[in-house]
């Protein structure tokens, strides 16, 4: 996309507000904002955003941008307007907080990185090796633990059952599903190959890891991931499970379908990890992360698995290289009832960006829209300081 003159590109951005027309030409609902159109980075998210918009399923976005030190926060709306305090869940975003209290752990001396599994669990799992190779504890963090997804996989009736139940009485169900069980299940699975070889995403792992952590620490993982959040980056708005007066503050979420649904606290061990969040805590996440204050944060950058020139793990944190070969370290989440999260790092560019939305209609596309903003940001920084048909290293500005 060319970058226009800033008088004219904010003149058809305001137009794209207004009309809120989508690329089929047919009139949404009006989009509401809270930001006024002031500077090239307002115009370029603000049709990046809009065209987002255009599907009749997506009705909600809040975007939270750090670069070099300055953070600005974007709410758009078709429905009830949110602010930068209201709460998303960020699905498996939480798994890089999980990565962060796993480092804070390895440097509280209570659990090391290359330890076999076993050494944490309680009992005997000689099952838990291949051809000799244990799992170890860096394994469940980066996703090569060769577990299988899913311990436990629940019976035709029981899962007919629960279709005729409601999400809450869905969630409730299975939440009742314990740590205990989860040590019961894992002494029935074993790994299919080599851990540590191979990348297969794995949410149960990451519980296992979870587990883990509790029993080194001897307490609640709720607790201990709100007290290093709040203790050690100041981070109060951000919490595994909300009380009834948070729920209020929730931003309503969507299906597939664009039906609302319920909000749900995902307790137990049956799902992934959860978190409930807002932009601006996430902004202290992300500046953080690319400031690198807190000892944890930076173990959880350093490369456990793949690649240093491309796809690879830190804890938690996934890793690759853009098209211009700069690093950056990014995480998604869809917990599949009501919401969409994207975070991405650029420590070279000093430049974070965090996506929440309120719909499940596909993660794909709140990366394009994280990949658009960036891409008319690079664009626009480049002609800034010099025109040049390759991709110049200063940085976002």
């Amino acid at each position: 996309m060319n970058i226009l003159s800033k008088p004219l590109f904010i003149l058809l951005s305001t137009l794209l507000l207004i009309n809120s027309l989508s690329s089929k030409g047919q009139y949404l609902s009006p989009i509401k904002t809270d930001h006024k159109l002031k500077n090239q980075l307002d115009t370029i998210v603000n049709c990046s955003v809009v065209d987002y918009l255009s599907n009749n399923n997506t009705f909600s976005v809040s975007i939270g941008i750090y670069t070099k030190g300055h953070k600005t926060t974007y709410t758009y709306s078709k429905e009830k307007l949110p602010n930068a305090d209201n709460y998303y869940n960020i699905g498996s975003v939480a798994k890089t907080f999980v990565g962060a209290l796993l480092a804070q752990a390895v440097l509280d001396k209570k659990i090391n990185l290359d330890d076999d599994i076993r050494k944490y669990l309680p009992g005997d799992y000689s099952n838990l090796q291949y051809s000799g190779h244990g799992i170890r504890v860096k394994h469940l963090a980066n996703h090569t633990s060769a577990l299988p997804k899913t311990f436990r996989s629940l019976p035709t009736k029981v899962v007919d059952s629960l279709r005729g139940l409601t999400i809450p009485e869905q969630v409730d169900y299975l939440g009742k599903y314990s740590r205990d069980n989860l040590f019961d299940d894992l002494r029935k699975v074993k790994p299919d190959t080599i851990p540590g070889t191979k990348f297969s995403y794995n949410s149960t792992a990451v519980m296992v890891l979870i587990a883990l952590l509790e029993s080194s620490y001897k307490d609640s993982y709720e607790h201990l991931i709100s007290a290093y959040l709040k203790g050690h980056l100041g981070m109060h708005y951000t919490t595994p499970y909300l009380d009834e007066s948070q729920i209020n503050d929730v931003v309503q979420g969507h299906d597939n379908k664009g039906q609302p649904v319920p909000f749900a606290n995902l307790r137990g061990f049956y799902f992934g990890p959860t978190m409930n969040s807002t932009i601006n805590d996430m902004l202290i996440y992300i500046e953080a992360n690319l400031k690198l204050n807190d000892r944890a944060l930076g173990l959880t950058h350093q490369l456990t698995y793949g690649k240093d020139d491309g796809f690879g793990m830190g804890l938690g944190w996934m890793i690759n290289r853009d098209e211009r070969g700069v690093r950056y370290f990014y995480h998604d989440g869809n917990t599949k009832i009501g919401y969409n999260t994207l975070c991405v790092l650029y420590p070279t560019d000093d430049y974070g960006i965090v996506i929440m939305v309120n719909d499940t209609v596909d993660q794909r596309k709140v990366s394009e829209l994280e990949n658009d903003i960036r891409h008319q940001l690079l664009l626009y920084n480049r002609r800034q300081v010099q025109p040049s048909s390759s991709y110049r290293k200063e940085g976002l500005k």
